[in-house]
């Protein structure tokens, strides 16, 4: 086996009428790419596959807009995500017809269900690296692929809301907030899928789309039940757990020696093309270097998306700052980190 390069981006939808452009910035950093994934934050659909009542505004993307993405390099992407379905079925299936057709390796949604929650495979220079996709961030009823229709691998995740001790001290307290994931079968399965990855693959990545993005309430916090989750990836087999749908970044975790990113942040958004100039916030690409067939070494290049993307990225000698938000955000983890010419560096290892 030789050396292995992956880079990976969190959201990602391409609509505006210079394609190319959205992967201006990244393409010097994605070109030595053996693996480039990311989250596809759309359906590739042409608007013939719309049912003729569908005025939607949600992310879609026009079929001859994709041939950018895999001129930028992309050759893994996620599907198990809200946007994947917002359209209908009809479109979705189009999108997994386009993907199939362009060479994307895709996971997480399928014509069925056992489709959706197969693990996929990339062999790159010898090495086989598997990805499971999983969003707990859909409409349960419309997104969920069953035995007979298509959609994605939705995980179940259930919300309560606790009053805080002084509630009738102060009315109008914020609720403590609890998200209890599926512990039955659904659990049963994604450790059984984890499992086939890992006996048919030499690294298994964990795809999920989780979390709260600002667009509904979040601050950027995490869940309860994504670090119990992330920490139940990892202990049933996976190599890493990447996350994305907050739209913005959250901490990295190393747990027993293997990195959770909670959230990749967004990469490019042309929901609003052209009309948030005003919206600034961190940003990242990650690198993964495998040797031997083992995640050996993992990296971020800081970056600060402003508008609707992409990113601009930086040396990290150049943006202190975006490197430091990054630290703080993952400091309640102990997360330790080295600030090298080009990227920073997780240390991976026995932590956690």
């Amino acid at each position: 086996m030789s050396d292995l390069n992956m880079v990976l981006v969190g959201d990602t939808f391409v609509g505006r009428p210079d394609p190319d452009s959205a992967f201006a910035t990244a393409r010097h950093l994605l070109k030595d790419a053996d693996i480039a994934f990311c989250n596809l934050e759309t359906v590739v659909a042409d608007a013939k596959y719309l049912a003729p009542h569908d005025h939607d505004h949600h992310p879609r993307t026009d079929e001859w807009m994709f041939d950018s993405y895999v001129r930028a390099g992309f050759n893994v992407m996620n599907l198990a995500n809200n946007p994947s379905t917002w359209h209908g079925l009809d479109p979705f299936l189009r999108c997994l017809d386009v993907l199939d057709k362009a060479g994307i390796v895709r996971g997480g949604g399928g014509r069925n269900f056992a489709e959706a929650r197969k693990p996929v495979i990339i062999e790159r220079n010898g090495t086989k690296v598997a990805f499971v996709c999983r969003a707990s961030v859909c409409d349960p009823i419309t997104a969920a692929a069953t035995e007979d229709r298509g959609g994605i691998a939705y995980y179940p995740v259930q919300t309560f809301y606790e009053p805080r001790l002084r509630v009738h001290h102060v009315p109008g307290s914020p609720p403590i907030v609890h998200t209890v994931p599926d512990r039955g079968a659904d659990r049963a399965a994604l450790e059984e899928d984890i499992q086939k990855a890992r006996n048919e693959a030499d690294v298994v990545v964990v795809s999920w789309h989780w979390g709260v993005s600002p667009t509904t309430g979040g601050t950027g916090d995490l869940m309860e039940y994504q670090t119990e989750m992330g920490h139940f990836a990892i202990d049933a087999g996976a190599d890493m757990v990447a996350g994305h749908h907050s739209h913005v970044l959250q901490p990295i975790e190393v747990y027993k020696g293997k990195p959770i990113l909670y959230s990749l942040g967004n990469f490019v958004h042309d929901l609003h093309y052209q009309k948030r100039p005003h919206v600034n916030f961190p940003a990242m690409l990650v690198r993964c270097r495998i040797h031997d067939g083992k995640l050996q070494g993992l990296s971020f290049v800081p970056g600060l998306y402003k508008g609707n993307g992409p990113p601009e990225f930086f040396q990290p000698s150049q943006a202190p700052d975006l490197v430091k938000d990054i630290q703080k955000l993952s400091a309640r983890f102990g997360t330790r980190f080295e600030v090298n010419s080009d990227d920073v560096a997780v240390t991976l290892g026995a932590a956690g």
